[in-house]
């Protein structure tokens, strides 16, 4: 790689990896919130919560990689034409390869991330967080761990602790059964803790009494006891794995899906348009890096404004990506070949037109109106002087 190419893939990289960073951070925290409620609601511990983020790392990657990348080919020429290297670039006779090359190696790197987080990472880390927060959901169990409050296990069983110890106990434990048709019985223990072992989870209580009260005369009945274990076995949840959908899915299990499969057996082509959008996610790096390439590539006066330009291949980005959304991959034979090749002829197309010399520019229309937006901005920033200074 020559001095020019080495330097602007620098470039390329060290703007795509702050890009990432910034917007990989806004996005896992607004999602990592989002699940904070959940894991903190049912009593778990700050290490589950961290889990369950972590999980979201692999499918945010496949996300925001490809947007960074555009970002940072548009402020990497952007900044290149700004300071009037691209000016010095092409008096120096270097050809249309010296600029295509950076950013075909940048896009090459940033298609086997998001290709590996599509074709591995991801599916593995969906089936993970899905079996952890079935989890979450369905033990009963860790949601009475909270001190103070009376929980409802289910509408006629109450539980309350006054404390949760450090070493797992529970002291001031109280429990009040009304499942049963003829008879309420509430318990209540100094002390007690979870037990869990191959004949189910229990409470184990210490130093209490039962009192069980007729609903039919009244009368009431009153038992100590220094030991008395509570049934808790139907509040847990079960440890299989929920039925897995094909985004959760192994990518060797897209190909050769099991006839049996509740999923399959309702949407078969649900796991076609899901292996197909798994192989062609980062094709589009390619797309997102090239078609920048495409309007900033070539030396302008610094006296040009470069914002439509930016602008006319970002919406041109947006409007392929969602259209590329709604082709029919699912249903159609045709919808699958176009899911395929839209990102790789696009992507071919980008090439062929950069290496001669083409540069795409937005329509005068739309620059004229973004001047005259512009102008209407600054003229009303303008306007808005300090009362003192006028």
């Amino acid at each position: 790689m020559k001095l020019i190419e080495r330097y602007v893939f620098r470039k390329l990289v060290s703007a795509s990896l702050l890009t990432f960073i910034a917007l990989g951070a806004m996005v896992w925290l607004s999602q990592a919130l989002g699940q904070f409620d959940l894991v903190t609601a049912n009593g778990q511990a700050i290490t589950t919560f961290l889990e369950v983020s972590a999980l979201l790392i692999p499918v945010l990657i496949a996300i925001v990689f490809p947007v960074a990348l555009l970002i940072s080919v548009i402020y990497t020429f952007v900044s290149l034409n700004g300071d009037s290297e691209l000016v010095v670039i092409n008096a120096s006779g270097a050809r249309q390869w010296t600029m295509l090359k950076p950013v075909l190696l940048i896009a090459l790197l940033a298609t086997i991330a998001v290709g590996a987080m599509t074709l591995y990472f991801s599916p593995l880390a969906l089936r993970t967080w899905e079996v952890l927060i079935t989890n979450v959901r369905g033990n009963i169990i860790t949601q009475f761990m909270q001190e103070g409050a009376f929980v409802q296990l289910t509408p006629k069983l109450t539980f309350h602790m006054k404390q949760r110890n450090q070493d797992g106990s529970l002291t001031g434990i109280f429990v009040s059964d009304d499942r049963e048709p003829d008879k309420t019985v509430t318990y209540i223990a100094e002390r007690g803790a979870i037990l869990e072992n191959p004949l189910g989870t229990f409470l184990i209580m210490a130093n209490g009494t039962i009192q069980q009260r007729s609903k039919i005369d009244q009368s009431t009945s009153l038992i100590e006891f220094s030991s008395y274990a509570f049934d808790l076995s139907s509040f847990t949840a079960s440890a299989t794995t929920p039925t897995l959908k094909p985004i959760e899915r192994e990518t060797g299990y897209l190909f050769h899906p099991d006839a049996n499969d509740p999923y399959f057996r309702e949407q078969p082509g649900q796991f076609r348009a899901e292996l197909l959008s798994r192989l062609t996610t980062p094709l589009y790096c390619f797309v997102f890096a090239l078609i920048p390439l495409l309007f900033l590539g070539q030396a302008e006066s610094t006296r040009q404004s470069r914002t439509a330009s930016a602008a006319t291949a970002v919406l041109l980005l947006v409007a392929l990506r969602v259209g590329s959304l709604f082709i029919p991959a699912d249903t159609s034979i045709l919808g699958a070949i176009a899911t395929v090749a839209l990102p790789i002829g696009l992507s071919l197309l980008a090439v062929l037109l950069v290496l001669r010399g083409v540069q795409l520019r937005p329509p005068e229309s739309l620059v004229a109106l973004g001047e005259r937006l512009y102008g209407r901005a600054s003229g009303l920033v303008g306007n808005r002087a300090p009362a003192g200074a006028r």
